[in-house]
């Protein structure tokens, strides 16, 4: 991959490139603030973080690499490029770049990319700082995590989770595919927040019992603007759509004495444990959210089904 190109180089990124990376920049402000008032913050390690890393490149947006981008980045580009022709030229000695390759080579590689490239690497200043985090945790009676714990996943512990996760973008996934990689992975699965609770029940008690836990705590599944309890509360899932690819939504969810709130639009709505207090959990919600179109047909449905 292209990471893995360039870290042999001698391509530099920007001195500070946090500084084009304000959440980053926020997160580490608010450890320091946290550390000094007694408290902690921890951030999970998420897909497109894994991605970033391990050259999975196609969620990222040009205003990503215009970012990093210098003054030296043309400079930058063209050495690489005239590395890139000497390779080819010695795997095919009949290799030649005409214009139009050229053309294409520059389009398919933006000013600024190689730079970001050296940033999110395994040894770049954010690559680095990424792979120090965990992937899941556990506080008091609640599991955290970005995607979900799968029935694959379930034989092995927080620590061993950890420890593979980092292991693979340290470089160690080789050629096969991984947790930081697989749909089953705790980055990525879905289940528990989309298959009908029904059928995931079973499976979320064994997780639970597994982790001896009172509750899961995942992202990764945006919805309906808001934080999503299900299975009574026991699994909430709380991608609100704070991108504004997903609405924009502005919702937290604040844990105090294993009681759970929802905090949006500065009100304090508690979270429900049962299903009869779903529905009139979401009117509350909707009226702060009334433009959610998702969360008006959640509504309909809770209004028309049994409980």
């Amino acid at each position: 991959m292209l990471t893995n190109q360039l870290v042999q180089s001698d391509i530099r990124s920007p001195a500070d490139p946090c500084k084009y990376h304000i959440g980053l920049d926020r997160n580490r402000n608010l450890a320091w603030q946290a550390e000094r008032d007694g408290g902690k913050v921890n951030v999970l390690i998420g897909n497109h973080e894994a991605m970033n890393i391990y050259g999975d490149l196609r969620y990222v947006d040009p205003g990503k690499y215009a970012a990093f981008r210098t003054r030296s980045s043309r400079r930058v580009r063209d050495n690489f490029y005239d590395g890139d022709i000497e390779k080819r030229k010695l795997a095919d000695p009949e290799f030649s770049a005409n214009r139009e390759f050229r053309q294409q080579w520059v389009e398919s590689i933006p000013l600024g990319m190689l730079e970001h490239r050296v940033a999110w690497g395994p040894e770049g200043e954010i690559g680095s700082r990424v792979r120090q985090h965990n992937a899941v945790i556990k506080i008091n009676r609640t599991l955290f995590l970005h995607g979900g714990i799968s029935p694959e996943v379930l034989d092995m512990c927080i620590t061993e989770i950890n420890e593979q996760i980092r292991l693979e973008l340290n470089g160690g996934l080789g050629e096969e595919s991984g947790l930081s990689e697989e749909e089953t992975g705790p980055l990525w699965y879905r289940g528990l927040a989309t298959n009908d609770e029904e059928v995931e029940k079973p499976h979320l008690e064994r997780v639970l019992a597994t982790y001896d836990v009172d509750r899961v705590v995942i992202g990764h599944t945006p919805g309906l603007g808001t934080i999503v309890p299900r299975f009574e509360g026991r699994m909430l899932v709380i991608d609100t759509g704070l991108s504004k690819s997903y609405g924009g939504f502005r919702a937290s969810l604040l844990l105090q004495n294993n009681e759970a709130t929802t905090l949006q639009r500065e009100q304090e709505i508690p979270v429900p444990d049962s299903k009869t207090d779903l529905l009139s959990y979401f009117e509350r919600i909707a009226e702060l959210e009334p433009k959610t179109k998702a969360l008006q047909v959640r509504i309909s449905n809770l209004a028309s089904s049994p409980l």
